[in-house]
Formats: C-alpha cells, sequence, structure tokens
C-alpha cells in the first residue's frame, strides 16, 4: 500500500484557504431620522358613488338583451313595410323568446340609487315590447287581424318612451358605466 500511496504523490493534502476575491464590508448603515409628513387635507373623490359589485355586468348582460328586443320591435315594422311577411313573422317570434328574457334579468338587478329609475323605465319598455310580441304572435300565427293595430299601438308606446329611457341612461354613463360593444343609447324610431 505504501508503494501506492507514493505512486500517486503520497497522502491527501489538506485544503488551504483561498484568499476571496472581493472584500466584503459588514459595517453597519447609518440610519436615517424618519422624514417628517407634510400636513395635507384628506383626499376627496369627486368620481360618482360607485355601483354594488356585479351590478355592471348584470347591467350591459340585461342592456344586450334590452338592445334585441328593442331593435326586433323596429325591424318587424321594417319588415312589414318591404313586404317581407316571412322575415316579419321571424323577427316576431325572435322578440317573443328575448322580451321575456330581458325582462327578467332587468328586474333582477341589484337595487341601486342611482339607477332606480332608469330600471323602472326600462323594465316598462320591455313590458310593451312583451305585450307587442304577444299581438303580433296573435297576428302572424293566429291570423287576428286586430292584433296588428294592437301591436303597432304598442309599438308607438316603446318609441315615446326611448327619450327619457337614453336620459336615464345617459346619467348611468355619467357615473363612468360602459358597456363593450353598446353606446348607452337606444335607437329612436
Amino acid at each position: 500500500m505504501g508503494v501506492l500511496l507514493a505512486g500517486c504523490g503520497g497522502g491527501a493534502a489538506t485544503p488551504r484557504p483561498q484568499q476571496s476575491l472581493v472584500t466584503l464590508d459588514f459595517s453597519p448603515l447609518p440610519t436615517l431620522a424618519p422624514l417628517p409628513s407634510p400636513n395635507r387635507t384628506p383626499f376627496v373623490s369627486h368620481l360618482p358613488a360607485s355601483w354594488p359589485v356585479g351590478w355592471d355586468t348584470a347591467f350591459c348582460t340585461a342592456f344586450s338583451d334590452l338592445t334585441v328586443a328593442h331593435e326586433l320591435v323596429i325591424d318587424i315594422e321594417r319588415a312589414l313595410a318591404d313586404n317581407n311577411r316571412s322575415d316579419a313573422q321571424g323577427l316576431a317570434d325572435e322578440l317573443n323568446q328575448t322580451a321575456p328574457i330581458a325582462t327578467r334579468e332587468i328586474n333582477g338587478l341589484k337595487d341601486w340609487e342611482p339607477a332606480a329609475t332608469a330600471k323602472t323605465d326600462l323594465a316598462g319598455m320591455l313590458d310593451l315590447d312583451t305585450q307587442a310580441a304577444q299581438a303580433y304572435h296573435d297576428y302572424f300565427h293566429n291570423h287576428v287581424n286586430t292584433a296588428l293595430r294592437d301591436a303597432r299601438q304598442l309599438r308607438n308606446q316603446v318609441s315615446k318612451q326611448v327619450g327619457p329611457a337614453n336620459q336615464q341612461l345617459s346619467q348611468i354613463a355619467a357615473t363612468g358605466l360602459s358597456c363593450p360593444g353598446h353606446d348607452l343609447k337606444l335607437e329612436s324610431f
């Protein structure tokens, strides 16, 4: 074994410490005196009060469906004016499905005082849309000719409510609420 150790250079040498490349300074840093805080008046926000959590999303969903119902009420009569009875009937059937959905969504909105009047106005318009949808259905499917006159009268009532509804929607928009893909305004007719 001695021959083997001699051939390999002998016993294991103890490692020697090497000098560090970087000299580290471990002295503590001086402390700074705290900066005096300036006397300021508290920040007062001039933005309107925010809506309840999730209200904006629920409103935009309801407004999207309400807009579809509103456009259907307008487009049914446009199709009839173009003598396109089958399109008018299809639009009336779609209104019959969309108006109740939008009504449930508007009525299901949490109460929020800045939008209370808008919610009432929009629910009233949707009630008229639902009645018009039923009247159009009676006209197209049950062949009740007087139902067309009823539907048109209801449509005229909706038309009269667009202006006040748009004023309410403008007030909601002034709070900072916006709905992607929609202006908060209904088409006048």
